[in-house]
């Protein structure tokens, strides 16, 4: 008898989404992001949500609002350089 897989199985597999990445582009992607703490299946760094979990709520809004100044202080520095941010916005 034979156990070959039928014609259409191949057809309900979803192909890998490699955003639009040549083949060497993405195993160069895939070498670089693994490796960084530890990942679920999507590859979402498990490490960090747990280093913030470890956070008290009042840690992670002192922390919220350092990374928040440092966004305004590199908006500010490019605008008195006259430049504007990728998405065109001033």
């Amino acid at each position: 008898m034979d156990t070959q897989e039928p014609v259409g199985a191949a057809l309900d597999e979803e192909p890998e989404d490699r955003l639009g990445m040549t083949d060497e582009e993405w195993e160069r992607f895939q070498a670089y992001t693994r490796g960084y703490g530890d990942q679920d299946e999507n590859g979402v760094d498990l490490s960090l949500l747990r280093e913030n979990l470890r956070l008290t709520p009042t840690e992670r809004i002192l922390k919220l609002q350092r990374a928040l100044r440092l966004q305004w202080e590199i908006r500010r520095a490019r605008s008195a350089a006259g430049l504007r941010n990728p998405a065109g916005r001033p």
